[in-house]
């Protein structure tokens, strides 16, 4: 652009000039045949005539027009400069993001494009990158703070991906990094494995601090043939196939990854519409006093109730409900049921549900989980909230706030898988739970495993010194049950009290369901 300024400036100064000459030869060549004395005679000889401010104006003349001309030729310039300009602008906003200013989907596709024509003598990796929870972010705190964590990641992104890669974003939270003349082997990999670390550290925007995981997919193409479209559905694939394995880091293309791909997509699509439908229902399964085998409440479990009649469990859908921001709803739209239900058994009995670390940042999360009770006409001290271990790793104190809030509201507060996860002592001591939860991990080979006899022991003496109740997960004999009361767990839950099922009570709710030791059911 400057370049262009200075030669239209050059080119306005050229014009004048040449008009000015042209002027200024006239002018001498007047002068040099004399011409002035002639016009004086002929003006003397024709004094009726009144030639005088004709001739004046004639001579003044050449100078105006001189003078007028090159204002004219400068404001031609100074339009053709802001017609480049504005042309120039247009040209940029069609391939840069307008948010953070890198190269938009169209900008990415021409310069994958023309690498991938070299790339058997240059080879190229692409990667497709996706912000995990994005959506959670952006809803609950605000589309303000989701575009600065954009703009965050945009910088992070571009720093380290080095001076040689072209960083873009295509739209929503997916960037893509492009890799000229990409290395291969080991070297790829510690270049993938630099940009993954970039997200290890938490965004510290205007308003908040924000901790922003990512699945990265990457493809290398060191053959020709390959063009755009091909390259970002294998890096597509990758990065979905990075996603469903519920974590953050990264995943190389490999065939048959496509289809993943496309069944990711297609389980998002049908999870935005069963959410809303109640095809997603609450499935229950006891908890039983261990010394005398009554059911003393149940834990809430989601089941989605597909339109072919399919069953699918938790693993499979709650995952993408937490990367896509689904699972607020989910939660809110499981607690409504299971309050339904509630309501019609004996009011000795409480009931649990799993609350995903997301959920912390829900500001209403407290409000809406309170109305949905009141609106059941639910006692607030029957419900409990189950957290997992990895949530309190992500951020102690915003953990910390939300356990306070339910507390307040005398909704009992559970540790959930408990020894599977990175909690300390300092978490149990600092962090007011009800009860631990020990993992189904430590209970599967219990009568013949010494180091599990050993940690469900210690994890029991610990919690009860601490105030705490045990429950253990995972039960499925007798013997399991009989080992478990002498180490004085105080709750079980497995497979020996009963399965996972639908509503139990009746709405009478005189009747409803018993446990024994022998796994006998009996359902109203």
């Amino acid at each position: 652009m400057k370049k262009t300024k200075a030669k239209l400036a050059r080119a306005a100064w050229r014009d004048a000039i040449i008009i000015f000459g042209i002027s200024a030869a006239l002018l001498a060549y007047f002068i040099s045949v004399e011409a002035f004395e002639y016009v004086v005679e002929f003006s003397d000889s024709h004094e009726s005539w009144e030639l005088d401010e004709i001739l004046t104006l004639l001579m003044v003349l050449p100078a105006a027009l001189a003078i007028f001309s090159w204002r004219r030729v400068k404001e031609t310039r100074s339009e053709l400069i802001a017609r480049i300009e504005a042309e120039n602008r247009a040209q940029q906003m069609a391939l840069h993001d307008p948010l953070t200013g890198l190269p938009n989907r169209r900008h990415i596709k021409q310069e994958i494009d023309k690498l991938l024509a070299d790339a058997d003598r240059s080879p190229v990796a692409v990667m497709m990158l996706d912000l995990n929870r994005f959506k959670a972010t952006n809803d609950l705190l605000g589309h303000l703070v989701g575009d600065q964590l954009l703009i965050g990641v945009a910088e992070r992104l571009t720093e380290a991906s080095g001076p040689q890669a072209v960083v873009s974003r295509l739209g929503g939270d997916e960037f893509v990094v492009l890799l000229p003349d990409a290395p291969k082997g080991e070297a790829l990999l510690a270049k993938v494995e630099q940009i993954s670390e970039a997200f290890d550290k938490p965004f510290e925007l205007e308003s908040s601090i924000v901790s922003a995981g990512a699945s990265i997919g990457v493809t290398f193409i060191d053959t020709a043939g390959v063009n755009s479209e091909i390259a970002l559905s294998q890096a597509d694939a990758a990065m979905y196939g990075c996603k469903a394995k519920g974590s953050n880091g990264f995943r190389f293309f490999e065939a048959g990854m496509e289809e993943a791909s496309i069944r990711r997509a297609e389980l998002e699509t049908q999870l935005a519409q069963a959410i809303p439908e109640n095809q997603i229902r609450p499935y229950y399964q006891p908890l039983v006093n261990l010394s005398t085998g009554e059911v003393v409440g149940f834990e809430v479990l989601a089941r989605w109730h597909r339109d072919d009649g399919e069953v699918r469990m938790p693993g499979e859908f709650i995952p993408i409900a937490e990367d896509t921001g689904m699972i607020c709803e989910l939660y809110y739209s499981l607690l409504r049921q299971a309050a339904e239900d509630v309501k019609h058994w004996p009011p000795e009995l409480s009931f649990s549900i799993n609350l995903s670390p997301i959920q912390f940042s829900d500001e209403w999360l407290i409000e809406r989980t309170l109305q949905i009770l009141s609106e059941a006409g639910i006692a607030p001290g029957r419900l409990e909230i189950e957290i997992t271990e990895n949530a309190l790793v992500k951020d102690v104190e915003v953990a910390r706030k939300v356990i306070e809030d339910f507390k307040r509201q005398r909704i009992r507060v559970a540790l959930d898988d408990f020894g599977t996860g990175y909690s300390s002592l300092r978490h149990l001591n600092e962090l007011e739970f009800d009860k631990l939860k020990i993992d189904r991990s430590f209970i599967r080979d219990l009568e013949f495993n010494e180091s599990s006899q050993t940690i469900v022991r210690t994890i029991t003496s610990l919690a009860h010194n601490l105030g705490l109740e045990v429950t253990v997960e995972g039960i499925e004999s007798t013997l399991n049950a009989d080992t478990l009361i002498g180490y004085g767990c105080d709750l079980g839950q497995g497979y020996l009290y009963g399965k996972p099922g639908k509503a139990t009570f009746a709405h009478d709710g005189k009747d409803g369901y018993g446990a024994r030791k022998d796994g006998a059911e009996k359902v109203a």
